[in-house]
């Protein structure tokens, strides 16, 4: 873990794991941006909105028999309300997501594929789409609005940015997400070495999972929860 000091305020702030390069100070919300042993104060961090999510940051919990802890968010707006990706850090060194929208709850992990992908415009409801050997069936296509990111994250957010994303379904409970949003794109573009029109989505595969199942604790306390 790496601790700075927020150029703005003067609290500390962790950086509990070595994939995340953005973290947001917890008493001023300036976004600090680390870049080995520099930090960068990037800005303000716009406001979360209240959701009612029982998580929050420093939660934890088990996926499949492995802790973790829950050290970041990004929260978004789409058609139906909020929607919150949970960054999580494992104890055996991984780094994965929680989504979660409207009481549904599914852990992926990003996945490398080589094989070029559709566009975001190209897609439609229905369509197969093969990752890692696997097929999997669109069933949502989604312009999300990022609200505002918090904690740690593996890449910069900021409000405001749009976030095409697909929602795949595979067998069982599997599931994969495209996401097509600009900024986590041209970070997969660049990390590929394609060109900007040929830029491949960032691929998350996991699986829907019922939230017992993830055995939290240090959840949010308040009434109706």
């Amino acid at each position: 873990m790496a601790v700075v000091a927020c150029p703005s305020c003067g609290a500390s702030v962790d950086f509990k794991s070595a994939a995340s390069i953005l973290a947001v100070c917890e008493y001023c919300r300036s976004t600090l941006v680390r870049q080995d042993i520099n930090v960068e104060n990037i800005g303000k961090m716009a406001g979360l909105k209240l959701d009612g999510s029982p998580l929050q940051l420093a939660a934890q919990g088990r996926y499949r028999g492995v802790n973790f802890g829950v050290i970041g968010r990004i929260q978004l707006r789409f058609d139906q309300g909020i929607w919150n990706e949970w960054h999580l850090m494992f104890d055996d060194g991984r780094n994965g997501w929680l989504g979660e929208a409207q009481g549904t709850y599914a852990v992926s992990f990003q996945t490398k594929v080589l094989d070029d992908l559709p566009r975001f415009d190209q897609l439609k409801v229905g369509k197969k789409v093969q990752l890692k050997g696997q097929w999997f069936e669109v069933q949502n296509l989604e312009s999300a609005h990022c609200i505002a990111g918090d904690g740690e994250l593996p890449f910069r957010v900021g409000a405001g940015y749009d976030a095409p994303v697909a929602d795949l379904l595979g067998e069982k409970n599997s599931f994969a997400t495209l996401d097509y949003s600009d900024s986590v794109g041209e970070a997969a573009g660049a990390a590929s070495g394609k060109p900007h029109e040929k830029m491949q989505p960032l691929v998350f595969i996991g699986e829907y999972i019922e939230f017992d199942d993830l055995h939290f604790s240090g959840l949010r306390q308040f009434d109706g929860w």
